[in-house]
């Protein structure tokens, strides 16, 4: 109830002047939004382009219009010094660059490959990802495509993300990863399509996936407006749910910016919520009323967080006073949580509150009671932490497989819980 009562606090001093309506471009109205550092780009309903400097104030049009017949977008996405731009109208072309250089943005070039629309496309720092008669790989901005050996399935599947250590796609709920460009695929689904919901619902999709800094996150959609979002701290290996998250509906859209999680619902009831430690939730929807809670896209510059997904408008919301009451807030009681994931092989995440300044042990026993490793003994600063154990004794060895406790102790309080470590 107290955890309740300080968000409620927190609430109260975020409720004015939160959301607003950005303004539209001249031509037709924002469908995508992607930006660069704090530069913005959008593509419109009308099939254009456009570039704002000035966190949506005003709006100016990305290189040459484009002549081609207004009717929505299938793809924005924005790599190093180009914008890639799709839609799939007629008998093509579909597929458009332009390209930065010093005299600014060039004129569309209609990229050489025109069979398919490039409607899903991910990118690490070398390579571009997109489906093109299957999965295919590109190295020098759209120029050339090759294709890559397809996951063991059958029909489409989805590009969630790419990293420089792996490519995650999707199936349904299938969820597949590839270190070595699709030579070998690994089934890495577990139990994302398990945790969810009693029948009549089944798990269908996944809606989105993203990097936070060493974790990954994905949300997962079962019907009927309900979803689940979990989390790996091992690459895809093993998943573990947030059931912390306070609702049942499903995300459509996560963002990761400077170690804070935004998570948008498509519900016109709930709306856009985030999180400093994946365990406290809070809302940030005020401001959005009815069919603008609705999300379809989050993007975060340094000064405000962007949504889409309103029946007509989008929407921005400042940053900086959530930031000033993030640095400034901290839990009112102690408490240890639940590790994860668990059972764990060999990283888990224990995760505490301090309400306050003291001095912290965290440790870990045996089943026989027989000290194995001291992961923390000193003082810290009030706030939400975090620290993982990687499965190893004080001596930095191995320990064996088996039943652990961890143990917080600051001050009068003691909490202890358990955590099986397999091999």
């Amino acid at each position: 109830m107290n955890r309740y009562i300080q968000y409620f606090l927190l609430l109260i001093s975020l409720c004015h002047g939160q959301w607003q309506e950005i303004n539209q471009p001249n031509i037709g109205t924002v469908s995508v939004i992607t930006a660069e550092d704090n530069v913005l780009y959008t593509a419109t309903n009308q099939a254009q382009v456009f570039i704002s400097i000035d966190q949506a104030d005003s709006w100016e049009i990305l290189s040459d219009t484009l002549e081609i017949e207004p009717y929505g977008v299938d793809l924005l996405f924005m790599k190093e010094n180009a914008i890639f731009f799709t839609q799939n109208v007629g008998s093509g072309p579909y597929n458009y660059i332009s390209v930065e250089d010093a005299t600014g943005w060039m004129s569309w070039q209609t990229l050489p490959y025109q069979s398919s629309a490039l409607t899903n496309m991910v990118a690490n720092d070398s390579l571009l990802f997109t489906n093109l008669n299957g999965i295919s790989i590109s190295s020098d901005m759209g120029e050339t495509w090759n294709g890559i050996p397809f996951p063991p399935v059958n029909g489409y599947v989805k590009l969630n993300l790419a990293t420089n250590d792996y490519l995650y796609v999707s199936h349904g709920c299938q969820i597949y990863r590839t270190g070595d460009l699709g030579q070998t695929w690994e089934d890495i689904t577990g139990i994302l399509d398990e945790e969810g919901y009693d029948s009549p619902y089944n798990c269908s999709t996944v809606m989105a996936m993203i990097s936070h800094g060493d974790q990954l996150i994905i949300s997962m959609y079962w019907g009927g407006g309900l979803g689940k979002l979990f989390v790996s701290d091992d690459y895809g290996i093993t998943w573990t749910v947030l059931n912390e998250f306070p609702l049942d509906h499903s995300v459509n859209a996560i963002e990761s910016k400077n170690n804070i999680v935004y998570v948008g619902t498509g519900s016109t009831t709930s709306g856009v919520y985030y999180t400093t430690n994946l365990t406290n939730w809070m809302d940030f929807s005020n401001g959005l009323e009815s069919y603008d809670r609705s999300v379809s896209q989050l993007i975060a510059t340094d000064e405000y967080l962007y949504k889409t997904g309103s029946t007509i408008n989008s929407h921005r919301a400042p940053l900086a006073q959530l930031y000033n009451n993030l640095d400034n807030s901290a839990p009112i009681n102690f408490k240890l949580y639940n590790n994860y994931p668990n059972p764990f092989n060999p990283v888990t995440t224990l995760q505490y509150d301090l309400p306050e300044d003291a001095v912290i042990n965290i440790t870990i026993y045996d089943m026989m009671g027989r000290l194995v490793n001291t992961l923390v003994s000193s003082q810290q600063n009030a706030g939400y932490k975090l620290i993982q154990w990687n499965g190893t004794n004080n001596a930095g060895q191995p320990v064996s497989a088996g039943v652990y406790l961890y143990r917080i102790e600051t001050g009068d309080f003691r909490q202890t819980k358990k955590m099986v470590l397999l091999k």
